[in-house]
């Protein structure tokens, strides 16, 4: 069966499975077909494309966390093979943001925060 998965930004490397999947099903991407390895449930996260031990999990354009071990296209992406590092980002977030503000601070700019 193919499921009509919703990839959320261009640069994702996730779909996001409206309707559960079995082994056998397949995605449509703008890249083609992607075969689903296992069975993922409503709502989860298939790859949609080879990602490496250590590489971002991308949805929404954005970095939500870090796979733990190489996931191949259609596998499942969940907390069994992806590292949460929203810590790691908060804080660099954060540091961004001050370095930001200083830098407005400095040059007499007023933050729109």
């Amino acid at each position: 069966m193919e499921i009509q998965a919703v990839i959320l930004h261009e640069q994702d490397n996730v779909a996001v499975l409206p309707q559960p999947a079995q082994a056998g099903d397949s995605i449509g991407t703008s890249g083609g077909t992607v075969s689903i390895r296992e069975r993922i449930p409503t709502g989860h996260k298939a790859a949609i494309r080879p990602i490496a031990l250590g590489e971002s999990i991308l949805k929404y354009g954005v970095v939500i966390g870090q796979a733990e071990r190489d996931i191949a296209p259609g596998e499942w992406v969940h907390t069994h093979n992806v590292k949460d590092i929203t810590e790691q980002l908060c804080n660099a977030y954060a540091a961004n943001y001050r370095a930001k503000a200083k830098e407005e601070r400095e040059h007499g700019y007023v933050s729109g925060v």
